[in-house]
């Protein structure tokens, strides 16, 4: 029978290229029409490869490494309570958010407000299942 650690290590290493592959290619996606409608009329296809060139990997990036550090966290949770519920998800997904918000700075938009609701607002997905 696999341990914990096992488990939660074989399906974050799985999941770690599928996750990056697929936002990669929605990020694209998603820059690929920002382009389109910021571009002037004429340039639209120009625009929009532009914008998928400087901006499509980063964006579909930063969802792959809040994916990645969400699956880790939660299972060291999992191994640190030695039980496996939703809420491990649920403080996962604030944790993980709350790193990524950490790593812009304490500027001076920083208030206790705006951190509770960049952590917990992603976790609001969960609370009802």
């Amino acid at each position: 029978m696999p341990t914990c650690f096992e488990t939660c290590s074989d399906i974050s290493l799985d999941d770690m290229g599928a996750v990056l592959a697929s936002s990669a290619v929605i990020g694209s996606t998603f820059q690929f029409f920002k382009g389109i409608y910021n571009s002037p009329k004429g340039q639209r296809l120009i625009g929009s490869t532009q914008a998928v060139r400087r901006n499509g990997l980063r964006s579909g990036g930063i969802f792959a490494v809040w994916f990645d550090l969400s699956c880790v966290l939660e299972c060291s949770i999992d191994h640190v309570r030695q039980k496996e519920d939703p809420r491990n998800g649920i403080f996962s997904t604030a944790a993980a958010a709350g790193f990524l918000h950490m790593r812009k700075g304490l500027g001076p938009r920083f208030t206790l407000v705006s951190l509770r609701w960049r952590c917990w607002g992603p976790c609001m997905l969960f609370a009802h299942t």
